[in-house]
């Protein structure tokens, strides 16, 4: 294994982290392309499964530690992460990849908003308030209204998750907390999908490959590269980047998927995007200002 991150190691940080988004937009693209095979929730077991499995190898040596150090917490964890990542992939199956996406990041955009305490703030809830309303009018004509709906709850969820991810960090060491709540994820979803989507497998010998793709770049690669990004990037430039992923989301579908989303579709994202980075950059400037200095 060290011989395969150490190269990876050498490469500048903000790289590592641009190659982990693509890396999940492209898992979200094969992901679509399976939902006629197995379901969006089919997919989700397969992809907790094999992703978890793969993590939980990784750390094999700290899981019965990582277990007692917070068993409640990573129980759930894994309910909210399979509730979560299912409303997302749920609306990818209605509406296109890139708006699913920006939906999705009100949440996070809430959370770095809270912890912010600038008049600038407003201009950051205005500017996605708009991306919003200029979605309005397309619900229910170009977007269906039960995507939008699952995007917004899965939106809600990621707002949750990093508050709860951040509690067990703190009680369990690593990523171990991560792979064992993706295992508890996929045992939850069994009874749910999990059957149906293993005798699928079965009969669909020809979705292996992508359904592997689909847990490699949707978990364990973009994991691994946001990881060892974090050891040396800041964690504002972290927050800036990351808030871009709606933009990729949405270029990477129009290439691959063939998106149409409209002008208003395209403003939209680019307002929720510069607002989802405007919060990143306010949240980092309020810690700095409210708190003492955080080491960088």
């Amino acid at each position: 294994m060290k011989a395969i991150i150490q190269p990876i190691e050498r490469l500048p940080a903000p790289l590592l982290l641009v190659t982990a988004i693509i890396s999940i937009q492209l898992g979200a693209v094969l992901a679509i392309g399976l939902f006629s095979l197995f379901g969006p929730l089919g997919v989700l077991f397969l992809r907790m499964t094999i992703g978890g499995a793969a993590l939980c190898c990784l750390y094999r040596g700290h899981l019965v530690r990582g277990w007692r150090q917070a068993p409640r917490g990573i129980v759930l964890l894994g309910l909210l992460m399979a509730a979560q990542s299912g409303l997302f992939y749920e609306s990818l199956a209605r509406i296109p990849l890139g708006i699913a996406v920006a939906i999705e990041f009100l949440g996070p955009l809430g959370v770095a908003l809270a912890a912010s305490r600038w008049w600038l703030d407003v201009l950051c809830v205005a500017l996605a308030a708009g991306g919003i309303l200029l979605l309005t009018p397309d619900i229910g004509s170009r977007l269906d209204p039960i995507g939008v709906l699952y995007a917004f709850g899965a939106g809600l969820g990621w707002a949750v998750y990093i508050l709860l991810s951040k509690r067990i960090g703190r009680a369990v060491e690593g990523g171990v907390g991560l792979a064992l709540a993706m295992i508890v994820a996929a045992l939850l979803l069994l009874p749910v999908s999990g059957l149906g989507a293993l005798a699928q497998l079965t009969v669909s010998g020809g979705a292996v490959p992508a359904v592997l793709g689909v847990a490699l770049f949707s978990a364990a690669i973009p994991l691994l590269l946001e990881f060892l990004a974090l050891k040396s990037m800041p964690p504002k430039t972290f927050g800036i980047l990351i808030a871009a992923e709606p933009m990729v989301a949405t270029v990477i579908g129009f290439a691959l998927l063939g998106d149409r989303i409209g002008w208003r579709g395209w403003l939209a994202i680019l307002l929720i995007t510069f607002a989802s980075i405007a919060a990143a950059w306010l949240a980092r400037e309020a810690n700095r200002k409210d708190g003492p200095a955080q080491p960088e």
